[in-house]
């Protein structure tokens, strides 16, 4: 009895399923990546309570101070803070924390060495302090921020800039606020 001679294995042989097991392992791995790549942007151990921003309109949060100034030291992390680098524009009087006009100039050459990485915008009597952060590059040109914010209560307004060599700048200007918006 003869047998018929068996065709030899192609371990290299695509087959759907050796297809589709290896594009799911790799869009497993990317969203790892891309996890781990945000994790590390943003500054490590984020506050509890900035987890639930995406609930600020349906939960009411009272402010925390503590854990405002908490934020601040956290992104300060002990460095020394350089003096006259952040620049900040504000009223001294706003009529409506709705509308808050500020503008925000880092003081820098905008080259591959000086420019700001990040700037933290916080208002420390709102329920969720940081407002806002603003990314830069040198192709950016200037580090300039004009915008409105939103504003609780009479509070000071802080805004610290992390500069691409590691250093700090940070300034802070309190807005007296008549009718409140955060609450």
């Amino acid at each position: 009895m003869t047998h018929p001679k068996a065709e030899p294995i192609n371990p290299v042989q695509w087959t759907r399923r050796k297809f589709l097991s290896l594009g799911a392992a790799a869009t497993t791995l990317l969203t790892f990546i891309k996890a781990t790549e945000t994790a590390e942007f943003d500054y490590r151990g984020n506050p509890f309570r900035d987890r639930f921003q995406s609930f600020r309109q349906t939960f009411r949060v009272e402010p925390d101070r503590e854990e405002a100034e908490r934020i601040v030291r956290h992104i300060i992390r002990g460095r020394e803070l350089r003096s006259d680098l952040v620049h900040l524009e504000a009223p001294d009087i706003a009529e409506n924390g709705s509308a808050v006009p500020i503008r925000i100039r880092v003081n820098c050459a905008m080259t591959e060495t000086d420019y700001p990485a990040v700037v933290h915008v916080l208002a420390l009597e709102n329920p969720f302090p940081e407002i806002a952060k603003y990314r830069f590059t040198p192709a950016c040109g200037r580090a300039q921020v004009t915008s409105r914010i939103r504003m609780r209560a009479t509070a000071p307004i802080v805004v610290i800039a992390e500069m691409s060599d590691d250093s700090v700048g940070m300034t802070e200007k309190t807005v007296s606020v008549t009718l409140g918006a955060c609450s």
